[in-house]
């Protein structure tokens, strides 16, 4: 991960404001499509994210399972 990226933490708060931002007195027509397109990104980029992590720790088990 580059130093750029960001953490599924800050991804999963950024989501969450998104979502916030639609019940909020903010909320616009004007912008919710962009919003949405926006939250439709993020919550695909932390579920890669997730995926990529459980892979991962699935490996890491695995060497684990095998050294018994």
């Amino acid at each position: 991960m580059s130093k750029t990226s960001k953490t599924i933490q800050e991804k999963t708060t950024e989501l969450t404001d998104l979502v916030a931002w639609f019940d909020s007195d903010e909320f616009s027509l004007e912008e919710a499509l962009d919003k949405f397109k926006l939250a439709e990104t993020l919550a695909s980029d932390i579920e890669k994210d997730l995926l990529a992590l459980k892979n991962d720790i699935q490996v890491v088990k695995q060497k684990f399972d095998s050294v018994d």
